[in-house]
């Protein structure tokens, strides 16, 4: 079993510092939308963001063991949250992935990666609301 510790200290008003042993502190506050700051994460900010490079990792591993020539690899997610009648909750997490590779049969190969990905990614596996990856895989040109 593995553990991942943070701790979080609050600085007055809405502001507040997480913190890991050995990692750069963040400033964190509300979304702007409930009052935070624009330029300070938020932990919606950092859900979507955790879900999307947890994807983008978990791709990695397999472009290793699929030994696929990818080159260059982006994205960008959207987490969707809207008031329920059970509080606010993230409705889904949309990933879109673009990649170049170096040959037609990566292309597949990233397709089926992307695949594995979005089942193992264990953070995306974590929240509750749907996580939808597509991918876009352009051949490098010679």
């Amino acid at each position: 079993m593995w553990e991942y510790k943070t701790s979080v200290k609050w600085s007055g008003g809405e502001a507040a510092d997480i913190r890991c042993d050995g990692k750069p502190t963040l400033d964190i506050t509300p979304p702007p939308e409930f009052g935070g700051k624009k330029d300070r994460w938020s932990p919606e900010d950092m859900l979507v963001g955790a879900v999307e490079s947890c994807v983008l990792l978990t791709v990695l591993y397999f472009v290793d063991k699929m030994k696929i020539g990818m080159t260059s690899y982006e994205s960008e997610a959207v987490g969707r949250m809207e008031r329920t009648a059970n509080g606010l909750r993230f409705q889904g997490i949309d990933i879109v992935i673009r990649t170049v590779v170096q040959a037609e049969e990566d292309s597949e190969k990233m397709a089926k990666a992307v695949q594995q990905a979005e089942k193992f990614c264990p953070v995306s596996a974590a929240v509750e609301c749907p996580v939808g990856v597509s991918v876009e895989s352009t051949v490098a040109s010679a």
